[in-house]
């Protein structure tokens, strides 16, 4: 928790300890004032959030039942005051305003979004109207210089339309995310770009169904921390919720979970996701010869492009992969690799692959996807790492695992904690592309894979 929000929690339990005392009201109404300050203090400085509303509902009923009973108070009202701050001081812990990973690595983070329109591609998704192009935001994380003290830039944007959204695909109440823009970052807008005497090497990133570039952020910010200049597109009506600019939403249009025909749209529709990503890769031409204005403006080593993606843009990755010879190598984060076209899985991919992902997908829609895995990989010729990572489950390869310590009983998150799941993550990517995309040694990544939680098949 906050510093300011483990104060209020304190008073407050001050204020209940000489509230039952009975004798020392004038006490009780100084400890109660006290209270009410730091919560209005909060809402300045930290930013109130709804975790904290049953706080303040405790005090309004204390003071009442103040002016009820002046000598001594009842004790089924104690019983009652007992358990409704056990459960006001649990709720700010079990959904904390949580913190990323501190990144590893020796720069500061900066941060850069682009709203880009594809003209030469009509909206897949909009085919009522006929003017409708293909129009994405996408933002970069890249090794920067914090010269100045700055504040970091929040966790999600736009949290007043991202919430309901959040909520309902997760299948809960709208008001649970509405606190994820009082999450800070390590990240700093528009930094200034690292000054090296090499050129900065790409991952370009795509997100899975129903998610957005902002669930991954921990990795991005280690990547970039490392040396990396991470890109990830918000896929237009794949993604959760795409706020452009103006406040003009793409809603999440991608729901056909049953539906008989769902792998031929979804092949269908991830030419739509290739397209985003070949579409970007020519973008960053633009950036690195300055015709569009960026911080990394002849800043970029196009020779050096990673692809990475999680559950469907995973799928995404490896097919944009063979789809065009500028990327040098793709990684998987428990990729869904049904969609993909029968034609790469029986011919494989020509550049270096790793795959990590759960133990089964057995009990998922498509259980066959480790079937498909494994044919993918043997076709592939290249260098390939086929990674089992032990206890994890689907959403253990985003940033989930933080949102609150039990988090596992509610999605699809596995039993080991954050800090290992997200730390190993990170570290096999980041082995995996110093030693593959930029040519490195390999005894660091070497070391990654021997942990006793890493199967490599």
């Amino acid at each position: 928790m906050r510093s300011l929000e483990t104060l209020t929690l304190l008073f407050l339990l001050l204020t209940i300890s000489v509230f039952f005392i009975g004798k020392k009201r004038f006490k009780f109404l100084l400890l109660l004032m006290a209270t009410i300050g730091t919560l209005i203090a909060q809402y300045f400085i930290e930013g109130l959030r709804w975790q904290f509303a049953p706080c303040i509902y405790l005090l309004i009923v204390m003071y009442i039942i103040h002016r009820l009973n002046k000598n001594s108070v009842k004790l089924h009202y104690r019983a009652l005051i007992s358990i409704w701050y056990v459960v006001a001081a649990a709720l700010p812990i079990i959904i904390p305003v949580f913190s990323l990973p501190t990144p590893q690595g020796n720069h500061a983070v900066g941060t850069e979004v682009f709203h880009w329109v594809d003209s030469s591609k009509s909206e897949w998704f909009t085919p009522e109207n006929l003017e409708d192009y293909r129009e994405t935001m996408v933002q970069f994380w890249y090794p920067g210089v914090l010269k100045n003290k700055q504040k970091p830039e929040p966790y999600m944007d736009y949290i007043d339309l991202r919430a309901v959204t959040i909520a309902e695909a997760g299948k809960l109440p709208s008001f649970l995310p509405s606190h994820l823009d009082l999450v800070e970052t390590n990240s700093y807008k528009n930094l200034q770009c690292q000054s090296t005497n090499e050129n900065i090497p790409v991952v370009v990133f795509s997100h899975g169904l129903t998610s957005s570039r902002f669930l991954h952020q921990s990795l991005f910010e280690h990547l970039a921390s490392c040396g990396y200049a991470v890109v990830a597109i918000d896929h237009s009506y794949d993604c959760n919720l795409t706020v452009f600019p103006n406040r003009r939403t793409a809603n999440y249009r991608s729901d056909i979970t049953g539906h008989p025909d769902s792998i031929k749209i979804r092949k269908q529709q991830m030419i739509t996701r290739t397209d985003d990503v070949l579409f970007v890769l020519d973008q960053l031409e633009k950036i690195q010869s300055s015709k569009i204005r960026s911080n990394l403006n002849g800043r970029l080593n196009l020779q050096k492009i990673a692809l990475g993606g999680h559950s469907y843009g995973g799928a995404t990755a490896i097919l944009s992969t063979q789809r065009d010879k500028r990327i040098q190598s793709c990684f998987a984060l428990d990729g869904w690799i049904n969609p993909l076209p029968d034609s790469i899985i029986e011919n494989g991919i020509n550049v270096p692959i790793m795959y990590m992902g759960r133990p089964s997908w057995r009990d998922s829609d498509y259980p066959s996807n480790y079937s498909k895995l494994d044919n993918l990989m043997r076709s592939t010729r290249s260098v390939k790492y086929y990674l089992i990572i032990k206890e994890t489950l689907h959403l253990d390869y985003t940033d989930v695992p933080l949102y609150s310590p039990i988090i596992k009983y509610v999605v699809d998150v596995g039993n080991l904690p954050s800090s290992i799941s997200i730390s190993t993550v990170n570290q096999l990517v980041k082995g995996f592309l110093d030693s593959h995309l930029m040519n490195k040694p390999h005894e660091d990544f070497r070391s990654i894979l021997s942990s006793p939680l890493i199967v490599n098949l």
